[in-house]
């Protein structure tokens, strides 16, 4: 590569300048008088030339490109409260129940409420079918507050104890339907304590439509890595035990099996539902013993 040679290229314009007055000289005649550069003209040239040589050899200064930023994501608006039924059917368990269900006729365009009461922290589980399949259901707190519209499932926690108000929407034409609800017992272990026991009995049902033989569940908070022992006593084969996630949905024991112990290393940190599940129609007594260490 040849060196840079700056007297070269300083004086090419000056150059250029003489070779311009010098034709201007040739075309205007003998007659025109044009003046000779001066050396101030020359100077100026080369001060504008220096100029610019020297922006073209600095480094350009040429700033960072921004890098894309992490923006928060838009959270969803809350949906307005909405208006809270002035009369609804007061739905009630049954000493010891966690489920029940009732079974009814709704008109098209009728709309029959219901209102419940449970704690915070126990899992709500709603399921409405009927016989043309279009009849839904809204779920709404005390205040109004949405938790679900127009639909015929809901699983969710509750965040509050009150009553919830649960509005069973007709379809097209007559037709029956059925709603159920399971509303979990949350287990609290006393302090510095690693299980708890449990008695109760297997009825079911509300108390304006009783059930024997009902499932009894429960809900447990525990911690990915975790043992659990679940020991049920008194029931003999009349009975057997059920666990699944209440997260991921994941059946972990199924009452098929007929089992009435248990024991696994938990896979994730959720809430668990563990289920009393009796032989059909039959109300037994029993005690359960839950162990997590």
């Amino acid at each position: 590569m040849k060196p840079f040679n700056s007297t070269r290229i300083l004086w090419k314009p000056i150059i250029a300048l003489i070779a311009i007055f010098a034709a201007l000289a040739a075309c205007t005649g003998s007659n025109s008088v044009i003046p000779s550069p001066s050396v101030n003209d020359v100077a100026t040239v080369v001060a504008a030339t220096m100029e610019t040589m020297q922006a073209q050899a600095a480094p350009t200064s040429i700033p960072p490109t921004p890098l894309p930023f992490a923006t928060a994501l838009p959270t969803a608006s809350p949906l307005p409260l909405m208006p809270v039924p002035r009369a609804a059917t007061r739905l009630t368990f049954v000493h010891d129940a966690t489920s029940g269900s009732i079974t009814e006729k709704i008109h098209p365009g009728q709309v029959l409420n219901y209102v419940l009461n449970a704690a915070q922290g126990q899992p709500l589980n709603a399921i409405l079918t009927s016989t043309n399949g279009d009849a839904t259901m809204t779920i709404i707190t005390a205040i109004g507050t949405p938790l679900l519209i127009a639909g015929q499932n809901l699983n969710a926690p509750l965040n509050t104890t009150e009553d919830y108000y649960i509005s069973v929407n007709g379809g097209a034409s007559t037709e029956n339907f059925s709603l159920s609800i399971n509303t979990p017992a949350r287990i609290q272990f006393a302090s510095d304590a690693t299980n708890a026991t449990l008695s109760g009995k297997t009825t079911g049902g509300f108390t304006i439509a009783p059930a024997g033989g009902a499932d009894v569940s429960y809900v447990l908070f525990a911690n990915e890595g975790q043992q659990i022992n679940l020991n049920l006593n008194g029931v003999g084969k009349d009975g057997a035990l059920a666990m699944y996630g209440f997260s991921d949905g994941q059946p972990y024991l199924r009452d098929v099996t007929e089992q009435t112990t248990f024991s696994m290393k938990l896979p994730s940190s959720q809430d668990y539902i563990i289920q009393v599940v009796p032989r059909a129609g039959m109300v037994i007594n029993y005690t359960l013993v839950v162990t997590v260490q």
